[in-house]
């Protein structure tokens, strides 16, 4: 029945009209918030690829060092959810170019076992990961600002002897990740361990797991499995990008709160259609009452007229968001090829598609929060319809 006040009669043709508006502006509305909501999830799942691919998804330091990691390292292969483990050596290093000095990381590796917990190798753009003592694998961004090559010399200082050491670029790194590639310069263990004067210790073990989600609950499995029988810490990648992740977080939060103010604003388009048609029809409810239609049910009929409105709407907005979400990359390209030049440089953002990411669970969340967000605006105007006064909307009439 309450669908039959929707149709449009020759004198009320202007309320079926803002209903159809009402309906459109509500799937607007679910588009946007589809389509910003999964680019957002897509840059998500972007950053914490890039994340957990240069840095292991867990990293157990030990402070003292060990000399012999093979029972440690035999304990941590019992745990089931561990796919791989490599050991590393880490400090700091000083690089003087003319009378620029720059700090950076360096890190020694075992490049098999590294290839197996990070995604080093797939990063590597030119050169090799065969490194000796004295090679070393640098980002794209370092090589560029420093105008390495492969094959050049570089001298590194040495915090712990500040005597320069010659290093030689035996490869070139892209991880995608500014930070990375400007500040991390890689070498072998004996490479490490001879230029940090750590001896022949291993600091520090690096983990990778069958799930990067997983990484908190084995974080604690290996302080169950290791105990009082070393001194260590065990960090996560969650734990090493926390400030980061988090910050994503809220963006992602503000984002849906922003965006869904679209549905919001849509939403009054469902009270002004239901007050006009209320106004309307005062007389058919008069009627209605009177032969015997209780306040509820007069309530219901316009309380479902604006659930179809917001029922439509999101429906609508569903698809076509889901639609316009999986296009999105054509219509970037189209307009690059429109304008001449590309609307995401690779240079500057390190991809050349946006990422996108659809998530059952956030779709869920958008089609209710506009179901409740119709459901609302509802309410008000079938409450009035339900309150008209029987004998003073005859007299009226």
């Amino acid at each position: 029945m309450s669908q039959r006040y929707l149709r449009s009669r020759q004198r009320e043709r202007f309320i079926s009209l803002t209903a159809f508006i009402s309906m459109i502006g509500i799937a607007v509305g679910v588009i946007v918030l589809i389509v910003v909501i999964a680019v957002m999830s897509g840059f998500d799942r972007y950053l914490e690829d890039k994340l957990t691919g240069t840095n292991a998804h867990i990293v157990i330091n030990f402070p003292d060092g060990l000399k012999d990691d093979t029972a440690v390292i035999s304990e941590l292969k019992k745990i089931p959810q561990v796919v791989a483990l490599a050991p590393f050596v880490e400090g700091q290093a000083i690089i003087k170019d003319g009378k620029d000095i720059v700090g950076v990381e360096f890190r020694g590796i075992d490049p098999k076992k590294q290839e197996e917990v990070t995604k080093i190798k797939e990063y590597l753009t030119s050169g090799s990961l065969d490194l000796s003592e004295n090679d070393l694998v640098v980002g794209k961004e370092l090589a560029l600002n420093m105008n390495l090559r492969i094959g050049d010399s570089l001298s590194l200082i040495s915090p712990t002897t500040f005597a320069p050491v010659n290093f030689k670029i035996k490869g070139i790194f892209n991880s995608g990740m500014y930070l990375y590639d400007s500040n991390l310069v890689i070498t072998s263990l004996k490479g490490a361990q001879n230029f940090l004067k750590t001896s022949n210790v291993i600091p520090g073990i690096n983990i990778k797991v069958d799930n990067a989600y997983n990484a908190e609950k084995v974080k604690q499995t290996i302080y169950e499995r290791l105990r009082t029988k070393y001194f260590y810490s065990v960090m996560t990648w969650i734990d090493m990008n926390r400030n980061f992740l988090s910050a994503l977080k809220i963006e992602k939060t503000v984002m849906f709160i922003v965006v869904v103010m679209t549905t919001v604003v849509a939403a009054f388009g469902i009270v002004s259609t239901l007050i006009m048609s209320v106004m309307s029809r005062i007389k058919d409810i008069a009627v209605l009452r009177a032969i015997g239609a209780k306040t509820r049910n007069i309530m219901l009929l316009f309380l479902l007229q604006g659930l179809g409105i917001g029922f439509m709407g999101i429906f609508l907005g569903i698809v076509g968001g889901v639609m316009l979400a999986s296009s999105l990359n054509r219509i970037v390209d189209f307009i690059s090829r429109l304008i001449g030049r590309s609307l995401i440089p690779k240079d500057i953002y390190y991809f050349d598609k946006l990422p996108t990411s659809f998530n059952i669970t956030d779709i869920s969340i958008i089609a209710i929060s506009a179901f409740i967000i119709s459901l609302l605006a509802s309410l008000y105007p079938a409450y009035r319809a339900s309150r008209i006064n029987l004998s003073e909307a005859l007299r009226h009439e």
